[in-house]
């Protein structure tokens, strides 16, 4: 069940886990976002095929080379059943065809001469099969392992396109995030745009209702800003980037989200205790208990060996040379003219004990540190899920206490906004409402961010898809 892991998919792995951290901005980093420098938006592009959850993930699957080499791992698991049930039912069969020169040769053992000079070719056909009569139990162990080793590979693919899944919602609801503040970005750096020209235009007309230190604080906060949406625009094309390569896309074709705006998914939440009944339909719990099977298995076939294989075993062999004269004494033996025909019962035992009973015992050890391994894996992952549903809740409450704070900010901004654009409030009470609209806004979409993206991690902690 393990695989080489290629040099360029390690190099892809971690730069996916660096944009996985986008999902963690600082407090700091939102509000950049926020009121940094304004950029065109992806999606308002026209004429360009848009590209929802559900169909980036169904293109991801279908050309995500981790998905082909889980499904090529399956095929090469039901390939080993078929060895197995082929060496159950079918014999072993070797069929051997040869020529070659024959020097000639007369009579018998008694008075047969040879003569090189003469050569004819001779030709030989043999045919000898093996099957298998009673094995206690070996070839059905064999059975069981090999339908075990399809059943993990089988889960193993589950696994894979749950992972799969998982790292292309992250990555579409980072995008979306970014699309979705930098919109936000346009109208806050319009509104700094225009209590700029208010300033200048009172200094110029010298009404005394603002000063140079006020032009100067706003100018120091716009720099702040500029600089620190650099960071922005590079963490984005990262993003969009890692989506490009997970759907299947290059760098030159276009990307356009079809959601207009980052909103909470419409789930239902249900109790704690429905998700936690749902942990065995986990693929890795699922693949854990198919390999479980294969170990037991693999202990009962170990365990054959200390007592005999009773087999059957057939031979024909047909040989003719035109220029040497065919021997009738059975005790009398010619290579060139051969004919034999034959069939033999027969076992075979291994005298090795000692070796074997140990060789039992590792394999039962195996099976039972394997089984605690299990178990803790079940612990797991029910603490995988009700962390995934406490991060969920959090993110909801974060949301509705968000949304109040907005309208809170929105009016203080406005308020501000007013009393600034009337004389009547100072530069750096302007900046400062903008600053905290600005972060309660970002705050407000970091937790639909976190909210859908736990609902994602639920899904995946539960065994089920985001497409159901």
């Amino acid at each position: 069940m393990s695989g080489r892991i290629t040099e360029e998919a390690l190099q892809f792995s971690h730069t996916c886990r660096k944009i996985s951290h986008l999902a963690t901005f600082p407090v700091t980093t939102v509000l950049i976002c926020v009121i940094g420098i304004g950029i065109r938006p992806c999606y308002s592009e026209s004429g360009q095929r848009p590209y929802d959850l559900a169909g980036c993930v169904r293109m991801a699957l279908a050309s995500s080379p981790s998905i082909q080499a889980a499904e090529a791992d399956l095929q090469i698991a039901e390939n080993r059943l078929r060895q197995v049930h082929a060496a159950r039912f079918l014999p072993s069969v070797d069929f051997t065809w040869i020529f070659g020169p024959s020097p000639e040769a007369r009579g018998d053992a008694l008075t047969g001469v040879s003569n090189w000079r003469r050569m004819s070719v001779f030709t030989s056909t043999e045919l000898s099969l093996v099957q298998p009569v009673f094995t206690f139990g070996k070839l059905d162990a064999a059975v069981e392992a090999a339908s075990g080793g399809i059943g993990a590979q089988r889960a193993g693919l589950d696994r894979s396109r749950f992972d799969l899944e998982q790292q292309v919602a992250r990555a579409y609801y980072l995008l979306l995030l970014a699309n979705q503040l930098r919109d936000l970005a346009h109208e806050s750096r319009a509104e700094i745009d225009r209590a700029r020209r208010t300033i200048v235009e009172k200094l110029e007309a010298d009404t005394g209702d603002f000063t140079y230190t006020d032009l100067h604080r706003l100018d120091r906060f716009v720099y702040d800003v500029e600089e620190n949406a650099n960071k922005v625009v590079k963490s984005q094309a990262l993003a969009r980037s890692a989506l490009r390569i997970l759907v299947g896309l290059s760098q030159t074709d276009s990307l356009v989200l079809a959601d207009g705006s980052l909103r909470p998914v419409d789930v239902q939440i249900r109790p704690l205790e429905y998700y936690l009944s749902l942990v065995e339909g986990r693929p890795d719990l699922g693949q854990l208990r198919e390999v479980l099977r294969t170990r037991s298995a693999q202990v009962r076939a170990v365990r054959t060996d200390l007592f005999p294989q009773v087999f059957v075993a057939g031979r024909f062999r047909y040989g003719i040379a035109p220029n040497r004269d065919r021997q009738r004494n059975p005790f009398l033996k010619d290579e060139f003219n051969v004919t034999e025909l034959g069939a033999v019962l027969g076992f075979r035992q291994s005298l090795s004990f000692a070796s074997t009973r140990a060789r039992v015992k590792e394999a039962r050890l195996s099976y039972e540190k394997l089984g605690y391994q299990a178990r803790l894996a079940v612990q797991g992952a029910r603490l995988e899920i009700e962390g995934a549903y406490r991060s969920l809740i959090e993110a909801k409450a974060n949301i509705g206490a968000a949304r109040d704070a907005r309208r809170s900010t929105r009016r203080w901004f406005i308020s501000a906004r007013d009393g600034f654009n009337a004389g009547l409030e100072e530069a750096g009470e302007m900046v400062d409402a903008v600053k905290e609209y600005g972060i309660i806004r970002a705050k407000y979409y970091q937790a639909v961010l976190e909210f859908n993206l736990a609902w994602v991690a639920l899904r995946r902690a539960t065994g089920n898809s985001i497409l159901q």
